[in-house]
């Protein structure tokens, strides 16, 4: 009778459990992205044609602390509750008794589909949230519509980026892990100490692919959201020209790596 009544409670207590999970991993990496958005914002803006900006580590960490600790709580729980979704839809279709039938399998195959884009979706709209927040110092809410209308107004440079970033990070990561695949194949082939004692090599191998792929995903990652937050202070600058009246090809208070890139997009 006593394991009856302590059942419900351990799987409600195991299900918390992978929430908390989810929610604290999406917060910690929201919290590091928005240490690399604020750096990136801060660069931008310091800079001018005749000196370089400051890329300050240090300011991101305690606003995030101090000032958006909320916000990326916000984002990071939001992110929490799709995932969790997703595990209780592979969760539920794993246990019930589904029917065999080509037509099941497209709906299943389908929900999840669905879910994923949506998840990916969310996930890319709370990047550009931060980076909204970190210009403008706007709760989550407003930041992420902001975000929205943004990326709406300049959906083609958006796509454009996110395409050509997404090819920089498929080549970056196979490079990277076959390179490193390649280098201990290298070793435990010429290298007597490794070689010895050791039966086949696909092991090693198999761990040092996976390895570089997981160092490969968290350093493209850097580059991904860089890019991204770049575009955003591009055209928020172009935005405040444009409020201000003033040309934004002849701004003298942003990176001169940033003009042609503005002549391209005025054209």
């Amino acid at each position: 009778m006593k394991e009856i009544t302590l059942e419900p409670n351990a799987k409600k207590m195991a299900w918390f459990q992978v929430f908390m999970f989810f929610w604290v991993f999406e917060f910690i990496q929201a919290m590091f992205n928005f240490v690399i958005i604020v750096a990136v914002c801060t660069w931008y803006f310091s800079s001018t044609n005749d000196t370089r900006g400051d890329f300050s580590l240090s300011s991101g960490f305690w606003w995030a602390i101090r000032y958006n600790g909320g916000s990326l709580a916000l984002g990071s729980f939001i992110l929490a509750v799709i995932w969790m979704i997703r595990v209780l839809f592979e969760y539920v279709d794993s246990t019930l008794k589904r029917s065999e039938s080509e037509a099941a399998k497209f709906v299943t195959n389908c929900i999840r589909y669905c879910l994923d884009c949506f998840h990916r979706f969310i996930k890319f709209l709370n990047d550009n949230a931060y980076i909204q927040i970190a210009l403008t110092g706007e709760n989550f809410c407003s930041s992420a519509m902001s975000a929205f209308v943004l990326a709406l107004k300049n959906m083609g440079s958006f796509l454009i980026t996110n395409g050509i970033g997404s090819i920089i990070h498929l080549i970056g990561k196979a490079a990277i892990c076959v390179g490193n695949v390649f280098l201990g194949f290298f070793m435990l082939r010429f290298f007597p100490e490794f070689e010895n004692g050791l039966g086949s090599p696909i092991g090693p191998l198999a761990m040092v692919g996976v390895m570089s792929f997981l160092l490969a995903n968290i350093f493209i990652g850097v580059f991904s959201i860089t890019s991204l937050t770049i575009l955003q202070c591009l055209y928020t600058d172009v935005d405040i020209c444009n409020q201000n009246k003033e040309d934004p090809l002849n701004n003298a208070n942003r990176p001169i790596e940033m003009e042609g890139i503005v002549a391209m997009i005025k054209k």
